[in-house]
């Protein structure tokens, strides 16, 4: 039957589906309860399926949240494996075990893994067929498929568009990860009163005087679901016999409620089984409720049959049954759904939850159910099915095997509050000394308001490791990593820990004696010393289970991006990331994303580092980093392209957050941030506090490698603005020092950067001048683009103020034209009010613009709104606007009206 009322929502899900697949999109249904979106959303999968579209449909449902990839399960439930041959071997597997159609192997899947296949699996598919990925209630979906969906949704290209239904809260993360330039929006309001009348008609038959209608109407708010349960209540009856006020509640879930309340016994138990075990098939249900039930249920409309699928007719008449159930009929149901369903997890976890009394039998068949969830790499079902394990543990029976298994799977599934409501209580008062040292660690990673509370957890556990090595050694790593990397200070004492650990660990296991070389990795990097022979002697030791997130390679990358050396370190943060997809653990992989667009901040690739984080902040593992990086990255960024006062926005929320949680390594961060944002407006005083901070911090902590937190040469810079060159040189000394010391690169130029720059202070001198020329040459040549254009500004403003014009001339230009190609316009109108001061000899030179700005002003000049660009472009709106807004400027122009006869201009001028 047709849907009535619905003209206009029709005509926007029919222009949306029906658009050519050339880009992956969304269409997102919204609205509140029986309001008819579930209509809208079956409306477009039958159009869908009539043009040859293939559809991928799921319908989540609330009693399935808690079950890992039940969503994926449905969606592919019609995709057979041989599909999807080209799917590559290893994440077909782990996409067959997740759908539970194949076992495990020695590693279980992770959800990074599942994601990556089912990736792949829709670009397969895709090719094949333009398909539609349908989720009614995504709002239900569970999160292990939300991740799933979100990641591949990130990155598919064309041929697939996504319909979900939802009810009006948060944006679910798979819409997060389209973001608002891919999404179209429909908000599924309240019918109409002829809407009403026709909904009645054409559903009921049922026919009304207009002044019942109107009382229909006002009752149920035009709501379509609200209005047919009124409108049952009234077939049949005289209108004449009806009074002023209709007998009806105020919620659709209350009148829901009602019409549950009438179902015979056995039907309503049916209705009951499906919120209990949405996944529930037609032979299962025929075997729980008897042939005869599911027969008359459907011919009523109480369930839909779909081949063996079956569901509520609408997901509120469930959710009435479960609130009309009493507990004792949820038990007894509970009981009889173990006796139908086929997977031995789901069955052990249905008599879980109908069991009140301890049980050690259960709880026995619990434990094995978890090592099962596990190897499926189901963490969060483990998780429950653990949880209820612990529950059913008789008293006096030993139970620290099980609480410490679960706080386990616990921090595996990021449920913070959860362990640390499990943990806190127990930690002190465990039997087993090693339980009790792991218990503290374990609790840094639950609810901490701070760095102090994680320092004070890991002091506890050394305490009661006491003499024991073994024990004592993984706590000292924990506390080396802490204060070198988190906090910051005492860098020496962190060293000297880790090395304790390492000799500690020498006669222990290799997971000892990994976490001991990975911690000693990171002390020593930030000590400047070289980290190859601790790398090997890791990589000796190594195996498919070490956690990727410590691994060293990725601290060897970042002393490669510290040292100036940007091959090496783009190479070895790749394969790091790779490795992260294949094994699909989302903490590295996250971490990956961070060091690789740090690295092209430390570059000047400003516009790399932009599409990195807006990756990032679309990311459903967004929150896996836990303090404020995002934020000084941010800051780093809008410092680079001289955009001061985001560069000061972003910086000081970073800085704030950093003293709130302790975390100084990204206050150190924000801060230099900061003194390059005072840099660029000429406030040389805050700009050397600024800095000085920095620099002083990290020489008293004991960080002896000059590049790991860059602040020596903006420091230096800022000192000779203000006039302190005496304390300019000793920075420049120092820096010289540490790059003779540690055969640094980076070190060695910016040394010869800064004397240079304090010589020319002082006087002028060709050979200075000379001089840095040659480091801009030499960045330059080494990638360091950023620091290449900041040392050619250098010089040029020193010619000028030497009176050298040609010079300074050649100089600003080099700068200004470093700076376009970067994406630099703060910092590139910095270089021309000084080239406009020794007369500038290309007038045409502001009109210059960088290749992506020349992409996103010709898109608009064609006419394209932003958020079309940013679809074309594959990037944000934002970024659009921010490209386009440094286009209008070096153009000197004001308006859209404005750009295509400029850019001609433009082009005819270049010739």
């Amino acid at each position: 039957m047709g849907l009535v009322a619905r003209d206009a929502e029709l005509a926007m899900i029919a222009e949306v589906l029906d658009r050519e697949p050339t880009s992956v999109r969304a269409l997102v249904l919204e609205g509140e309860p029986g309001v008819g979106k579930t209509s809208l959303w079956e409306h477009g999968l039958a159009r869908c399926r009539d043009r040859g579209v293939r559809v991928l449909a799921a319908r989540a449902s609330a009693s399935e949240t808690g079950l890992p990839f039940a969503g994926l399960i449905d969606l592919l439930d019609e995709v057979a494996v041989d599909e999807l041959a080209s799917v590559p071997p290893p994440q077909l597997h782990a996409l067959e075990v997740a759908l539970y159609r194949a076992e495990p192997g020695e590693h279980p899947p992770t959800d990074q893994v599942v994601s990556l296949a089912l990736l792949s699996a829709l670009r397969s598919l895709a090719r094949e067929q333009h398909l539609l990925v349908a989720v009614d209630d995504v709002q239900w979906l569970d999160r292990s498929s939300q991740a799933a969906l979100a990641y591949a949704g990130r990155r598919l290209q064309d041929g697939v568009t996504l319909l979900l239904a939802r009810r009006p809260g948060p944006l679910s993360p798979v819409e997060r990860a389209f973001g608002d330039e891919r999404v179209d929006r429909l908000v599924v309001r309240a019918t109409t009163l002829g809407g009403t009348r026709q909904i009645l008609a054409s559903r009921l038959g049922l026919r009304l005087p207009h002044h019942l209608l109107r009382r229909v109407y006002d009752t149920t708010l035009g709501n379509p679901l609200f209005a047919l349960e009124v409108g049952r209540l009234l077939a049949g009856r005289d209108p004449a016999t009806i009074g002023d006020e209709l007998p009806v509640p105020d919620a659709v879930e209350d009148l829901l409620g009602l019409r549950v309340a009438d179902l015979d016994p056995t039907t309503r138990r049916l209705l009951l089984a499906l919120a209990l075990a949405a996944d529930l098939r037609a032979p299962q249900a025929r075997e729980l409720a008897g042939s005869d039930t599911l027969e008359h249920a459907s011919a009523t409309g109480v369930v839909d049959l779909d081949g063996d699928r079956v569901r509520p007719a609408h997901p509120l008449l469930a959710e009435a049954a479960r609130r009309a159930a009493s507990a004792e009929d949820v038990r007894r149901l509970h009981t009889d759904l173990a006796a139908v369903v086929s997977d031995d997890q789901r069955r052990v976890l249905h008599l879980a939850l109908a069991a009140t009394e301890p049980d050690r039998a259960l709880a026995g068949r619990l434990d094995g159910a978890v090592a099962r969830a596990t190897a499926r790499g189901a963490i969060r079902l483990a998780a429950d099915l653990a949880g209820h394990a612990l529950r059913l543990t008789p008293p006096g029976d030993e139970d620290a095997g099980r609480v410490m298994l679960l706080a386990k799977l616990l921090q595996m599934a990021g449920e913070k509050q959860r362990l640390t409501e499990l943990l806190a209580p127990r930690a002190a008062s465990l039997p087993d000394r090693a339980d009790r040292v792991r218990a503290h660690v374990l609790l840094t990673g639950g609810v901490v308001h701070g760095n102090d509370d994680i320092l004070a957890l890991l002091q506890r556990a050394l305490d009661e490791a006491g003499d024991d090595h073994a024990l004592r050694l993984r706590v000292l790593c924990h506390l080396a990593e802490n204060e070198a990397v988190i906090e910051v200070r005492n860098v020496a004492v962190a060293d000297a820990r880790a090395a304790e650990a390492v000799a500690a660990s020498a006669s222990g296991s290799g997971g000892d004696q990994r976490l001991a070389l990975y911690t000693r990795v990171w002390t020593s990097a930030l000590r400047g010393r070289p980290v190859d022979d601790l790398l090997e002697r890791y990589e000796a030791l190594a195996c498919g289970s070490t956690y990727l997130a410590r691994t060293p390679a990725r601290v060897a990358g970042q002393q490669h991006v510290w040292r100036g050396e940007p091959g090496p370190a783009r190479e070895r943060f790749e394969a790091f990331r790779a490795l992260a997809a294949d094994r699909g653990e989302p903490s590295p992989y996250a971490l990956a994303r961070l060091h690789l667009c740090e690295l092209e901040l430390r570059l000047g690739r400003w516009d790399d580092a932009a599409e990195l984080l807006d990756e990032w902040a679309a990311s459903i593992d967004s929150s896996l980093l836990h303090w404020p990086m995002y934020e000084r990255c941010r800051s780093l960024l809008a410092a680079g392209r001289g955009d001061a006062t985001a560069a000061r926005e972003w910086g000081q929320r970073a800085v704030a957050q950093a003293e709130e949680t302790g975390v100084r390594w990204d206050w150190l961060e924000a801060t230099r941030a900061l003194g390059v944002a005072a840099l660029l407006d000429h406030r040389a005083e805050e700009a050397v506090e600024h800095l000085r901070a920095v620099w002083a911090h990290t020489r008293d902590q004991g960080v002896l490698d000059p590049g790991a937190f860059p602040a020596a040469p903006d420091l230096v810079e800022a000192l000779v603005d203000v006039g302190h060159l005496d304390e300019a040189g000793e920075v420049v000394d120092a820096v010289r020092e540490a790059a003779d010391l540690q055969d640094h690169a980076w070190a060695r130029l910016t040394a010869g950067r800064g004397a240079a720059t304090v010589s020319l202070a002082a006087g002028w001198a060709d050979s200075e001048a000379r001089t840095l020329a040659a480091v801009a040459a030499a960045y330059d040549e080494r990638g360091l683009a950023a620091e290449a254009a900041r040392t050619w500004l250098a010089l040029g403003r020193a010619q000028r103020r030497a009176r050298k014009w040609g010079g300074a001339r050649d100089s600003l230009d080099r700068a200004v034209r470093l700076f376009d190609e970067q994406g630099a316009p703060g910092w590139a109108a910095a270089a021309r009010a000084d080239l406009e001061r020794v007369g500038a000899r290309r007038p045409s030179s502001p009109g210059r613009l960088t290749t992506t700005e020349r992409r996103v002003a010709d898109l608009a000049a064609q006419g394209l709104a932003n958020k079309e660009i940013a679809r074309a472009l594959v990037v944000t709106v934002s970024t659009v606007e921010f490209h386009l807004r440094n286009a209008y400027t070096k153009l000197g122009i004001r308006s859209r009206m404005e750009l295509a006869p400029r850019l001609v201009e433009l082009d005819d001028a270049l010739g």
